[in-house]
């Protein structure tokens, strides 16, 4: 969750004044407020590109290469509070690269979809085949970002590092940063997303121990408008069997098992769910250490997927997705669940799609 003040949380639960601010970065020239029509902001950690936009800017808006365009234009956007009393409190919603405008005639506005800045690593890929060895990680993520994105910042949100041996990708730059099993990070365990200022996060995966950042409550003072549960079992399993690719020639690490063994959980080993077993296997993986916090990593994204929940809720800029949140809806106890998706816009309530890896979360 964003840092915000004390006056954030208890304004969002009375009546307040939105505050919004478009500000346009051109390649040449330098960057400028525009008015805002609308907008809707869409951020997702289960995509590569994190944060999504659909903007509406005034026609009067400046366009062209020191304006509005999509040949290396950026818009960022802040969304907030005003407290009505001369103070404004304003939360990043993204630094989008502009990829599309079009004008709405007549006199409609310039619309413009935006994408975060990860957007920028993907679409740089690799020339040709490359080999890399590094004695970090971190370090090495940090390389092939900048490389893309000369002046990021990288912010280490984790401690978790480990050597990369020889390893080499095809083309896809993003693959070997984050995503799929030969990345870098899900080699050591976390995850890598641009924030709301455009800055690169490297951080641990989330789980159901971190604590709760918000409170979603319904009720006189609540902030809970509707919920709704679902529950699937695609795409989860409740063992995970790591080992290290050793077609390198080295010395091959693993089998490393670990599995869903919390006595309350719907998905664990021992229950009527079942064994669901998935294996993954890296070149990046070169100590059991390492294989077991890889592993345990995608445990955790997996589980809680059968338990998930939807809902409408008074919008908080300030919540990023990974957060978790208390859930009281007053139908049943409190839950605690992570938040995958948010969806932000200027006309409407804040949605949520979220997860839970328990069965209840009495007593929280």
């Amino acid at each position: 969750m964003w840092p915000v003040s004390a006056r954030w949380d208890p304004a969002l639960r009375h009546t307040y004044r939105p505050a919004y601010l478009a500000t346009v970065i051109p390649p040449v020239g330098t960057p400028f407020p525009a008015r805002l029509l609308s907008w809707s902001v869409a951020a997702d950690r289960t995509s590569q590109t994190r944060r999504t936009a659909q903007m509406v800017l005034a026609p009067e808006t400046r366009r062209a290469l020191d304006g509005v365009t999509v040949l290396g234009g950026y818009i960022q956007l802040d969304v907030g509070i005003d407290y009505g009393d001369g103070s404004v409190e304003l939360i990043p919603q993204g630094l989008f690269r502009l990829d599309s405008e079009d004008t709405q005639r007549p006199d409609g506005g310039i619309s413009v979809q935006g994408y975060g800045r990860e957007k920028v690593v993907i679409d740089d890929a690799f020339l040709v085949p490359r080999t890399e060895r590094n004695s970090s990680t971190l370090d090495l993520i940090t390389t092939l970002l900048r490389e893309s994105v000369p002046d990021a910042i990288v912010v280490r949100r984790t401690r978790r590092d480990a050597v990369v041996r020889a390893t080499t990708w095809e083309r896809d730059r993003w693959e070997a940063i984050d995503g799929t099993d030969v990345s870098l990070a899900r080699a050591v365990g976390v995850e890598v997303w641009a924030d709301g200022r455009g800055r690169f996060v490297i951080s641990d995966v989330p789980t159901l121990a971190d604590p709760p950042v918000w409170t979603v409550d319904a009720g006189p003072g609540g902030v809970l408008v509707s919920a709704s549960a679902s529950t699937s079992t695609d795409g989860v399993y409740n063992v995970v069997v790591a080992t290290g690719d050793a077609s390198n020639g080295s010395i091959p690490v693993g089998p490393i098992i670990v599995q869903d063994q919390t006595p309350t959980s719907p998905t664990r080993v021992t229950g009527p769910f079942g064994r669901r077993v998935r294996h993954y296997s890296s070149p990046l993986l070169t100590t059991p250490d390492q294989a077991s916090t890889a592993a345990h990593s995608l445990l955790a994204n997996s589980l809680g997927l059968a338990a998930g929940l939807s809902f409408t809720a008074v919008p908080n800029a300030a919540l990023e997705p990974g957060d978790v949140v208390r859930v009281d809806s007053k139908d049943g106890p409190p839950e605690l669940h992570i938040i995958d998706k948010i969806s932000l816009s200027s006309s409407g309530a804040m949605q949520c799609d979220t997860r839970s890896t328990k069965a209840d979360d009495e007593g929280i």
